[in-house]
């Protein structure tokens, strides 16, 4: 794994707020199809549907294989079929070498296998996977293969459907679909992007639609777009639609001929609504009290529909289960409520596209819910995600149209409503004291009642048991932006759905932001509101904010004694689609920070694009606002930062620029300076500006206000400033390298790349300016480019690590492995740390060169870092000595690497597992996802990546892990489950850090610890770091507990784990491991 050493960045900001900055490496995408994975040469599908429902369907590939990514994505091919209905083929699969040779991939190398979905619920799915590992792929090569699976048994006797998209993502060069129905059957079906070409053949008629998709990447607009349909449910339909249903009646009556007898009820169904009402005073009380025993009573099985079946089954078999999927839970809570007189018919929905009503046709649905005629009004029910509020339908089901199929009318669509019954309202509140040390410790209530929100607050509390509360509302506090520790975790009880949801627990936080320059945010979460694109280009469609609803956020600040804060103005934005309040006031010593955000309309009309980019931008600007804390005490000195030697000749350079000759402007500036020594940020910055405007032509005036503006957040107007200063003086080279920083922070590569050229012209001897341009055409794998600057750079200062390891990386890129190897023995000669010997074996395995090279740097980089570890005694632990555990799973993880990128699998797994139990870092989890594919090891392979994904959340920069997502996708898996996309593996990652342990105090009670293990999973010892003193004797039980700590080799080796040990009255005791990136001081 590789620790990233970034170029000289954001030194300014800078230090006079004691800031610093960091630029992540992500180059960007080479066009042309030759950078691709692999490229679809000719994809042909013909299906074949026949009057009375059984059908055809062949496809027909030919890819080219262009790089070992897309060996690994296509080695092993995966299709899908239902095996009660369907019957499956595979003609051939067979690999063309580039000398003409044909390796055909033998019987034995299929598999037929349960999917997933029917390994979890066998009952209720046929679903099947066959899994080809295709023989002698590599490089290259060009894959050929053939599919073809026959319906057999109709699902609809004498009707047929089918659907179908064209690639989207990815290259396919020649992709053709004809369809083959009866001439004489008429059909409904539609095609937006593409026409089809009709012809006829005897008794066929033939429909064939060509499409090529020669570009990969959709644009930046079009994926935010795209990611808002999908939280909405509001995809659009397939491509390409087909149904022989002439009408929406006749889909509603051949579904209601699979349900109408299974709802029927019963004996055992007429005793059980009896008990459930007995004592309901009128007919919406028996509705309540039934909605409240299928929706919280019965597990739902996350099937979508289709999926195994159509039938539901019967009513009184549902009530003996105890679960069902969707028809099921709407069959019984049917069937109870006509036990008692009220009738309640199926709605079939999409919870993932909106419906095309021009084509009526079971594919287009994958959900039931409930619809109840009550006089001239109707109530939407769905028991499915078991602890919904009565009556609450979540985001993906509103405002969308549904198939109603009542008994005493013909099926029609109806829209369900756009709305929540009322208005969602969330509230957030903290009572916290700020220390003189900068901890801040409190209490946190959160509530939330009406929206998507609640659900899952009550799901998640659901699916877990009481003593894992606390661990789940850390990862909550987490997801709010809050990274402290938290306790004494107090929920509402899941199913109490009539009232709202609270979440109340202590919280306490080390090292507050960014107490040490004497500033703070309000610890308040931010307010979300859907992102925009870089673009300047308008959304096509309106921008769905949330339902109807108000938050209000309130924190209460007691501040360290002495200390006042320089508060912020008030805001009142009011537009038509929402409204935003600030404020901010002291009260008896205490800081009190209150935001009210309130949406009036759910969607942000195209028209009032731009005013809503303001306000995004101002309630952006206000949750990331910092509010001075001033006494008369207070110092502020430059922090020079490690790394960062050339800071402090920096700021010297800048204080030692010309002064300006406007006294006036002169007297704005040095007030600024004393406001800044105050902590008085946003007085400083509005002396600076009353200094340039007296004096557009004083430099460091502008400089200095680009630093604070920047240090704020305030990114276009640190930019604006930092151009002014180049324009005021376009000879000095501080100016630019400024500029440069700050654009770079920005992500703002393009115009940085101009600013470091123009840098250059004026100064060709710049170290800074070469360097930084390097790194930015390495993003953009402009290798040989970057190679030059960063040799100008080199030349300049020859003994810099940093330099000769960042030319080596821009070498080895660039094809140049030599000259990448002579550099990196030059960047080990500047500085032989076990990091640098790391971070060049893993860039050596993630280009798949000098692999033997790469081998005995990482071997050489765990083995003193294993030794180095054996030093650690547990008495005397330091901050820094719990690095070398983080530094251990970063080396085990390339060490591991590289062996898979050699081929030694046998070594791969020991090392790779070690890595990922210190730190369950995405990366390491996704390598291990890779080999246990590599190993067809599919199963474990799914499981991998979906935990991957789900620790990706906790890493900062990492949360797209879209290669994850597609090798998943790959294995059939996904990263969600059930119809309304819940993610999957969170809960697991805590468990997998956890320890039960015997109750070793009654009560509740909880400590922070510091264990040292060594080889075989033995504990050498234990450091008590905070929390009851009744647990300080509990080293005694932990030396008695069996641990699993895994070692990959018999080294030296010692690991430090940061461990919370928990006592509570109900649930007993428990360990739970912090990840070990954990490097929050010990006290």
């Amino acid at each position: 794994m590789l620790k990233l050493i970034c170029a000289c960045f954001v030194l300014f900001t800078f230090s006079w707020s004691n800031l610093q900055g960091q630029t992540s490496a992500q180059p960007a995408t080479n066009v042309g199809h030759s950078q691709e994975a692999v490229v679809f040469e000719q994809i042909k599908t013909k299906i074949d549907l026949e009057n009375d429902g059984t059908g055809i369907r062949e496809t027909t590939v030919r890819v080219r294989i262009q790089s070992e990514a897309g060996v690994q994505r296509l080695g092993v091919l995966t299709v899908s079929y239902q095996s009660l209905v369907e019957g499956l083929e595979i003609p051939y699969v067979r690999v063309r070498k580039p000398d003409g040779t044909i390796v055909t991939t033998p019987p034995e190398n299929i598999q037929d296998m349960a999917s997933e979905i029917t390994r979890q619920a066998p009952f209720y799915s046929d679903l099947r996977e066959k899994h080809i590992a295709v023989k002698g792929l590599s490089p290259g090569d060009v894959l050929e293969y053939q599919f073809r699976s026959q319906l057999q048994k109709p699902l609809a006797p004498g009707q047929f459907w089918s659907e179908y998209n064209f690639v989207r993502e990815g290259i396919a060069l020649d992709e053709k679909l004809e369809v083959s129905v009866p001439r004489a059957r008429a059909i409904k079906y539609k095609s937006v992007d593409v026409q089809p070409s009709i012809s006829d053949e005897g008794t066929r008629r033939i429909y064939t639609w060509a499409h090529a998709n020669l570009e990969n990447k959709p644009k930046e607009d079009e994926k935010l777009e795209k990611l808002q349909e999908r939280v909405r449910g509001r995809l659009p339909p397939p491509d390409v639609q087909i149904s022989s249903f002439g009408s929406w009646e006749e889909v509603g009556r051949w579904y209601d001929g699979l349900q109408k007898d299974r709802v029927k009820p019963t004996p055992e169904i007429r005793a059980k609504a009896a008990e459930l009402t007995k004592s309901a005073s009128d007919d919406e009380a028996k509705i309540h009290a039934i909605y409240d025993y299928v929706s919280t009573r019965f597990h739902y099985i996350g099937i979508a529909l289709g999926i195994g079946r159509y039938q539901p089954h019967a009513a009184s078999e549902v009530l003996s289960n105890g679960y069902g999927d969707c028809k099921d839970k709407h069959t019984l809570f049917s069937a109870l409520l006509d036990a008692v007189g009220i009738k309640s018919y199926p709605a079939l929905i999409s919870s993932s596209r909106s419906i095309d009503p021009d084509i009526p046709s079971p594919a287009q649905f994958d959900h039931v819910i409930d619809f109840l005629p009550r006089g001239s009004t109707s109530i939407w029910l769905d028991t499915t995600p078991e602890v919904s509020p009565f009556a609450y339908l979540l985001t993906p089901l509103r405002g969308k149209q549904a198939l109603v199929i009542a008994d005493d009318k013909p099926p029609v669509l109806v829209t369900t409503p756009a709305e929540p019954l009322s208005s969602a309202v969330q509230s957030f509140q903290i009572a916290a004291k700020l220390n003189d040390d900068g901890t801040l410790e409190g209490s946190i209530e959160n509530k939330v009642q009406g929206d998507d929100t609640e659900v899952g607050f009550r799901a998640a509390f659901r699916t877990v048991s009481a003593s894992e509360w606390k661990d789940l509302t850390q990862r909550i506090s987490y997801g709010l932006g809050f990274a402290g520790t938290v306790s004494e975790v107090i929920a509402s009880s899941p199913e109490a759905t009539s009232e709202p949801f609270r979440l109340a627990y202590h919280y306490h936080r080390k090292d507050y932001p960014d107490w040490e320059n004497h500033q703070i945010n309000a610890p308040l979460p931010g307010i979300v509101l859907p992102a925009l694109s870089d673009s300047e280009t308008k959304p096509t469609a309106p921008i769905w904010l949330r339902p109807r609803g108000e938050t209000h956020l309130e924190a209460k600040v007691e501040l360290p004694k002495g200390y006042s804060p320089e508060l912020p103005m008030p805001i009142d934005l009011k537009s038509d689609f929402a409204e935003y309040h600030a404020s901010y006031r002291v009260k008896d010593g205490s800081l009190i920070a209150e935001r009210v955000f309130k949406v009036n309309q759910s969607e942000v009309p195209i028209a009032q694009y731009d005013e809503y980019k303001k306000f995004r931008k101002t309630v952006e600007d206000d949750h990331n606002r910092m509010i001075v804390l001033s006494s008369g005490e207070l110092s502020v000195g430059v922090n020079t930062g490690s790394g960062a030697g050339g800071m402090t000749a920096m700021i010297a350079a800048i204080r030692n620029l010309p002064a300006s000759d406007d006294d006036q402007a002169a007297q704005f500036e040095n007030e600024a300076r004393q406001a800044m020594a105050r902590g008085e940020m946003q007085s400083a910055i509005a002396l600076l500006r009353r200094a340039v405007a007296k004096d557009p032509k004083f430099t460091r005036a502008w400089i200095m206000l680009g630093g604070f503006e920047m240090a704020m957040r305030h990114t276009d107007g640190a930019l604006d400033a930092f151009h002014k200063a180049v324009d005021a003086d376009p000879k000095q080279t501080l100016s630019y390298k400024m500029l440069g920083y700050a654009q770079m922070e920005a992500r703002r590569d393009k115009d940085a790349d101009k600013t470091w050229r123009d840098l250059i012209k004026l100064n060709s001897d710049d170290i800074d300016a070469h360097s930084n341009l390097g790194l930015i055409l390495m993003r953009q794998k402009r290798y040989a480019e970057a190679a030059s600057e960063i040799e100008a750079a080199v030349k300049i200062k020859p003994d810099r690590a940093n330099l000769q390891h960042q030319l080596g990386a821009a070498y080895l890129h660039g094809g140049d492995e030599e000259k990448s190897l002579a550099a990196y023995a030059r960047a080990l000669e500047l500085d032989p740390g076990t990091e640098m010997r790391n971070n060049i074996a893993y860039e050596m395995a993630a280009a798949g060169k000098k692999l033997p090279e790469a081998l005995a740097y990482a071997q050489k980089a765990v083995r003193e870092e294993e030794e180095a570890s054996s030093q650690l005694k547990t008495d005397d632990l330091q901050v820094e000595d719990m690095q070398h555990t983080h530094r251990l799973g970063m080396y085990w993880d390339t060490l591991g690497w590289i062996y898979f990128r050699m081929g030694t699998l046998d070594q791969v797994e020991k090392y790779l597992s070690a890595a990922w139990n210190l730190l369950q870092d995405p990366v390491i989890g996704d390598h291990l996802g890779q080999l246990y594919e590599k190993q067809h090891k599919n199963q474990q392979a799914i499981h991998m990546y979906r935990l991957a994904l789900a620790a990706a959340s906790a890493w900062p920069g990492r949360h797209d892990m879209a290669e994850t997502r597609s090798r998943l996708s790959h294995l059939g898996g996904s990263a969600t489950s059930g119809p309304f996309n819940l993610p999957v593996g969170g809960e697991e990652l805590s468990r997998l850090r956890t320890v039960k342990l015997p109750r070793i105090v009654p009560g509740s009670a909880n400590a922070e610890l510091m264990l040292l293990f060594g080889q075989g999973s033995k504990l050498d010892g234990v450091k008590f770091v905070s929390g009851s003193d009744k647990l300080k004797s509990a080293d005694k039980l932990l030396n008695a507990t069996k641990f699993d700590m895994p070692f990959p080799d018999d080294g030296p080796t010692r690991v430090v784990r940061r461990a919370i040990l928990g006592c509570y009255s109900a649930s007993g005791c428990s360990l739970v491991f912090m990840p070990a990136d954990n490097f929050s001081p010990i006290n």
